[in-house]
């Protein structure tokens, strides 16, 4: 008897990067990344234990906050 297990399809890898990556560009913390998607300041999903977040999001964050400093309050992720 095959048992009915569900599994999550992986998503594609081209149009995600890492909680690493997202950090690194948007100049945070890596684990500020997951409260910016949880507060729908980024777009992403969760894999297993792992974040994988939008290229297109942290694109449209950056154009968003462009030319803000990087201690400016509308740039803070909120917690």
């Amino acid at each position: 008897n095959a048992r009915n297990l569900s599994i999550a399809t992986m998503p594609d890898l081209n149009e995600f990067i890492t909680t690493q990556e997202a950090a690194k560009k948007l100049g945070f913390n890596v684990r500020s990344i997951p409260y910016m998607v949880k507060n729908k300041t980024l777009d992403g999903v969760r894999f297993g234990r792992s974040w994988l977040v939008s290229r297109k999001s942290v694109r449209d964050y950056l154009k968003k906050t462009e030319g803000l400093s990087k201690n400016d309050p509308r740039r803070k992720v909120s917690k």
